[in-house]
């Protein structure tokens, strides 16, 4: 862990792409698996084993009851000193264990399934239009000279993220649904929101799944699927972090996708306002 980069992404875009751009994706045309338009996206080759939690669960004994079979009693002591019980599992929790192949008695890892759903999300900020192609310190040196009044106008956060709810459904975090009707002559953009789908766990990693679109090729019908796999680093009650290719980002959890973003929503109708 220690030669990893830790990058805190609260308003810092560029590791938006570094997350979501960098992450690793399923084989298939770019990036993605083309599947059949009538089938769901299925995982393959999980281990992962799920269940619920059971009475008789500590800080050093998980107990699980699988879906299929009598409730069973792992060790839980490695992972915990490894970090690797991923949230506070309680009693009645929809939970997933990585149990350890040489030793059968103990699980690697402990995810708390029921408490990783809901609305996670990071701050992200715009660039300048022509910034984009610029270094780092000609960005810096050309936002000292906008003046304060456009900045507080244009220069607003957004939350992105996801909202990972029951059935593995998934929707993207970060879109402003009041459209600014002169988006095109703002001087400023924000990054592009991925439109996430569904959402599964396999071998204890985070698969965030969106719909690339769907192809067409005589009478039948494909779509093409995007995976990004994460790793799940740390999560509490309002705290998520996650890991792609080395760079860790920080989520925080909200109330829903709707409320993230009514800041936004309300900046965007104040420079409609101003732009009449």
């Amino acid at each position: 862990m220690g030669t990893m980069r830790h990058i805190n992404i609260l308003g810092i875009t560029v590791a938006l792409a570094a997350l979501w751009g960098c992450g690793h994706r399923s084989n298939g045309a770019d990036g993605g698996e083309t599947i059949p338009v009538e089938k769901e996206f299925v995982v393959k080759n999980d281990s992962m084993l799920y269940g619920l939690v059971c009475d008789g669960t500590s800080d050093s004994v998980v107990v699980l009851w699988p879906f299929h079979g009598d409730p069973v009693a792992y060790s839980c002591v490695e992972a915990r000193q490894d970090g690797r019980i991923i949230g506070k599992p309680e009693i009645g929790d929809w939970t997933g264990v990585m149990v350890n192949p040489e030793d059968t008695t103990e699980v690697t890892m402990v995810v708390d399934l029921d408490q990783l759903k809901g609305t996670w999300t990071y701050t992200v900020m715009p660039v300048m239009k022509d910034l984009q192609n610029m270094s780092k310190r000609m960005q810096r040196r050309m936002m000292a000279n906008v003046p304060d009044s456009v900045k507080e106008t244009f220069f607003v956060p957004r939350e992105y993220g996801f909202t990972l709810k029951r059935g593995h459904k998934a929707e993207a975090v970060g879109r402003v649904m009041r459209r600014n009707t002169l988006e095109d002559d703002s001087p400023v953009v924000y990054p592009e929101v991925k439109r996430y789908r569904q959402w599964h766990m396999s071998n204890g990693r985070l698969l965030l799944v969106s719909g690339a679109g769907t192809l067409h090729d005589g009478a039948s019908q494909t779509v093409s699927y995007v995976v990004d796999t994460l790793d799940l680093v740390y999560m509490d009650n309002d705290s998520l972090v996650l890991e792609a290719d080395g760079v860790r980002c920080g989520f925080h959890r909200k109330q829903n996708g709707m409320k993230a973003n009514e800041a936004a929503e309300r900046a965007v109708e104040r420079q409609e306002r101003m732009e009449r």
